[in-house]
């Protein structure tokens, strides 16, 4: 007799499912990197820690309310957060990614970071599930200290000011990178065209190529400030092949942009959105509401990444091609993940504190555009959330290390199947 609903049979019909667009290549591909580890299977399936998730009675708990609704990152991991710039090209460390930015309780950015953190852990020679919990538990009071005590001029993590153990990472990453640095890695000819040697670029068929170039004149005016900021001048574009794990097989074009000189050229990144993981698993009434609230999925991208970050490039847009949404931005020189692998046990500690307080500050951000005036949200977490901490953070610690059991079962079913 056949055995139905079993976690397998799920497990393996939703990847199949949520993939299934994906070209053969790219998806075998994306499979490999899943195979890696439980960590990057769990960066990779999105889709079912939602789908798992958007169930959970315990969301109740503390949230599950308008007023525990805000932008979310929507794939909020210790690998989305690292170095980036400032519009003065001053470094500093946040979180990047809003590919799967939604509107929605809190606690899902909360519960994914944290479960991320025990995966990350589990990878470390050093570490044990005491200090996976003592991690989770820093990462909860971080949090809600930074929602509590959140202003108007929180000030990003920068150099001058970042805290070990990040401000070494960051120093580096002003030291050994530069915009300079980045065109000679991508281009060529006086940093004038993309050096197709390069293996992650290809060259793109001439009717896309101007069917960008059309669509990148006339982005201009989806830009925050467009009468204060440029019309790009276009001096190549490339295809962008192998980039990212959950988004890995969607379209991604550089666009090459030439700058007052040649040394300060710059490189959009126009990359395929769409629909967050989450709106799959939505109820019909929700996900009527996304479809008529966010009917471009660039713009919603764009959106996200004004509400949440605290420094959007002036660059951020969005374009349509042949009824495909993509997001542009600048590619960022300086942008870098932090090496997690680098820390011992006290520091990572610490960075699950930074990591709690920089989720927590762009939360109250993300609050802002979807409750302003009220700020409902600071309101919420200060007078029902916080007075409960203790209970908070339990019911955290309790979601982090058991679905990252959950997670790295499903990564061995996984492996399991690939073999078969």
């Amino acid at each position: 007799m056949k055995v139905l609903h079993t976690r397998e049979q799920l497990l393996l019909t939703e990847i199949a499912r949520f993939n299934s667009t994906l070209p053969a290549e790219a998806r075998t591909l994306k499979y490999q990197k899943m195979a890696a580890s439980p960590f990057v299977f769990f960066r990779g399936t999105n889709h079912l820690f939602w789908q798992d998730m958007s169930h959970d009675w315990r969301i109740s708990l503390f949230g599950g309310r308008p007023d525990s609704q805000l932008w979310l990152q929507g794939d909020a991991h210790v690998y989305n957060f690292g170095a980036l710039h400032d519009h003065h090209d001053r470094i500093y460390y946040g979180m990047d990614d809003f590919d799967d930015a939604i509107v929605a309780d809190y606690q899902y950015d909360l519960w994914r970071l944290a479960i991320s953190m025990v995966l990350d852990l589990a990878e470390k020679p050093w570490s044990n599930e005491d200090l996976a919990d003592e991690a989770v538990k820093n990462l909860g009071k971080a949090y809600l200290k930074a929602v509590v005590s959140a202003s108007d001029d929180n000030p990003a993590a920068r150099i001058e000011f970042a805290p070990k153990p990040i401000r070494h990472f960051l120093e580096e990453v002003h030291d050994k990178y530069s915009r300079k640095r980045m065109l000679k890695k991508w281009t060529c000819d006086n940093f004038s065209r993309f050096d197709f040697d390069q293996e992650k670029l290809e060259t793109v068929p001439e009717s896309t190529r101007l069917a960008l170039i059309r669509a990148l004149n006339s982005y201009h005016n989806t830009r925050e400030h467009p009468e204060q900021t440029r019309s790009p001048r276009i001096l190549d574009i490339a295809v962008r092949q192998a980039a990212g794990t959950g988004s890995l097989g969607n379209q991604r074009y550089y666009a090459l942009i030439a700058g007052e000189t040649a040394e300060k050229n710059l490189i959009l990144d126009i990359k395929e959105q769409k629909q967050p993981a989450s709106v799959s698993v939505m109820p019909e009434a929700e996900r009527n509401w996304y479809k008529s609230t966010f009917p471009d999925e660039g713009q919603r991208h764009a959106h996200a990444f004004r509400a949440i970050a605290e420094h959007p490039d002036s660059w951020l847009g969005w374009l349509t091609i042949d009824e495909v949404h993509f997001s542009v931005r600048e590619r960022s020189p300086f942008k870098r993940d932090f090496p997690t692998e680098s820390l011992n046990k006290s520091e990572y500690l610490h960075m699950a504190s930074i990591w709690g307080e920089i989720l927590g500050r762009e939360h109250a951000r993300g609050s802002r555009h979807v409750q302003n005036p009220d700020n409902k949200f600071i309101r919420f977490i200060r007078q029902k959330v916080s007075p409960n901490r203790k209970a908070f953070n339990l019911v955290l610690r309790g979601v982090a290390l058991n679905y990252a059991r959950r997670v790295q079962s499903d990564w061995e079913l996984f492996n399991e199947a690939l073999k078969r």
